[in-house]
């Protein structure tokens, strides 16, 4: 629970629906894949299987196995995922689109019962110029531990400091060494309750996944426990103007990018995908940006930087908050009573909450001070633009 890790709309992995019948939960892709589940391979038996390598299935897996020894697991727990550790998919996102510094606090990780564990890995590794003090103007208490080793030379608490994406991928890479657990690289395409007979009572899980490499080859495994760890799920967020240009096949329309396709397609970084798109003959294009969070705002930067005439355009006008939720949910004084406030909600509102402690998307202040500087500089090749209809315009593409 110490981990207080934010709902990511960026992360967008397999959907799993779940069921209380015998039918099995799976996803739309996987149905007639599902469908034969005949499998040579025998099941193998675990205490747990985790879906999911990011960093919420880190989080569960120290809960699980870490802390101070008393583990609630007997046996083994299997981690499922496309990747081949964790964090992968996290680390390709962060690299694509040139984010070198989380927006959540030096206590917000995956070491689940040690709130100082980042920070203390930061010291003991001589990298705590890698923690950046977060832009909060009010005054908020991560914990109600203050240790003197834990503050900087100013005498500030480095558990409220940003820590560099570099730093936070290294420290969930040591913790995942200490970690027991087996890694089995696939995609999960099909859950069910095993064992129970009719009536889908059963006492485990049984799930089924196609091998990283080998698709068409389905193992399964089965398990007293499931734990979804999957992050946001959902279609991406596209204007309804633009979905028929990013689904179209022609070269005219190739010129439409979603910031999800940079990992879902392994298309490099998002500076490499800009100068593709534009021709590739180094001149400068012009370049519209949809969108209001910070991926909007990394992507606006990246292809100003790179000499591109840039439209950054939202539906309301950017705003800028430090983290991606209130800062009283990250507050030892109040984190518990917003807490125990949400989870008393019936499920069906519990998704609405959530919007509403987020409160849409945000750009971190040093973006969104230098996306003010470059369209405020004469002759800038940067527009920032706010268009309350953007989803109800008319978009054409044109053969140059």
């Amino acid at each position: 629970d110490r981990c207080r890790f934010r709902a990511r709309r960026s992360t967008r992995r397999t959907v799993v629906k779940a069921t209380r019948s015998m039918q099995s939960i799976q996803t739309p892709e996987t149905v007639s894949k599902s469908a034969a589940s005949g499998s040579s391979e025998p099941v193998e038996a675990v205490s747990v299987v985790v879906v999911g390598g990011g960093p919420h299935a880190l989080a569960a897996l120290a809960a699980l196995v870490g802390g101070d020894g008393k583990s609630p697991v007997r046996g083994t727990v299997a981690v499922i995922d496309p990747g081949s550790h964790f964090l992968d998919a996290w680390c390709g996102r962060f690299r694509a689109l040139e984010i070198d510094r989380l927006r959540s606090p030096a206590y917000v990780h995956p070491s689940a019962f040690e709130p100082t564990a980042l920070v203390e890995f930061a010291i003991r590794e001589g990298r705590t110029a890698e923690l950046e003090a977060a832009p909060v103007a009010v005054q908020w208490m991560p914990t109600t531990d203050h240790r003197p080793e834990h503050a900087d030379s100013s005498g500030a608490s480095l558990l409220k400091a940003l820590p560099s994406s570099a730093l936070f991928r290294d420290f969930c890479a040591s913790l995942e060494a200490e970690l027991p657990h087996k890694w089995l690289r696939g995609t999960a395409t099909r859950v069910a309750r095993a064992g129970g007979g009719g009536g889908g009572g059963g006492s485990s899980f049984r799930v089924q996944y196609s091998a990283a490499g080998e698709p068409h080859e389905l193992r399964e495994v089965e398990a007293a426990a499931l734990i979804l760890a999957t992050g946001p799920v959902g279609a991406w967020s596209i204007p309804p103007p633009f979905a028929p240009l990013l689904s179209a096949a022609s070269s005219a329309c190739g010129r439409v990018l979603h910031s999800e396709q940079l990992l879902t397609q392994g298309r490099g970084t998002l500076r490499e995908e800009v100068a593709r798109r534009s021709g590739g003959d180094g001149g400068p294009a012009s370049v519209l940006v949809i969108g209001g969070g910070i991926s909007a705002a990394q992507a606006a930067l990246t292809a100003s930087r790179a000499g591109h005439r840039v439209v950054l355009r939202s539906r309301r006008p950017l705003q800028s908050r430090p983290f991606d939720i209130a800062v009283g949910w990250l507050d030892v004084r109040h984190a518990d009573r917003l807490r125990f406030e949400y989870l008393c909600l019936p499920p069906t509102r519990r998704l609405q909450a959530i919007r509403d402690a987020t409160a849409g998307g945000s750009v971190p202040a040093p973006y969104l001070e230098e996306l003010q500087r470059l369209a405020a500089s004469p002759g800038s090749s940067l527009r920032i633009e706010v268009d309350e209809a953007v989803d109800r315009g008319v978009c054409t593409s044109t053969a140059d």
